[in-house]
């Protein structure tokens, strides 16, 4: 179980540390407001892969380990989403240095 623990503190601490890897201007409060939703996000979605990895390892019933999955699955597509989405908007805007993405 420690270990459960310290891997989830670290792919937490991971996620803050790419997060912050982002340079945003002060003058840009909606990319400030993003940043701090992508690294609430990060975490958030984190602890969740844990607890259905742990539901989907220990769970004996094939409703629950169903379950697990779905939640791991939504958990993959909503970071996916999160950390694409600074990059699809750059695409479509054609915009260089929009919150330093």
């Amino acid at each position: 179980m420690k270990i459960r623990n310290a891997l989830a503190l670290a792919l937490a601490m991971g996620g803050l540390a790419m997060a912050q890897a982002i340079t945003i201007p002060a003058d840009q409060p909606i990319c400030r407001l993003y940043g701090l939703i992508q690294v609430l996000g990060t975490v958030a979605g984190i602890l969740l892969a844990a607890y259905s990895g742990f539901v989907l390892t220990s769970s004996h019933e094939m409703e629950e380990r169903f379950k697990a999955k779905m939640l791991l699955s939504g958990v993959v597509i909503g970071l996916i989403i999160i950390w694409i989405a600074p990059v699809i908007v750059k695409f479509l805007v054609n915009s260089a240095g929009v919150c330093g993405w």
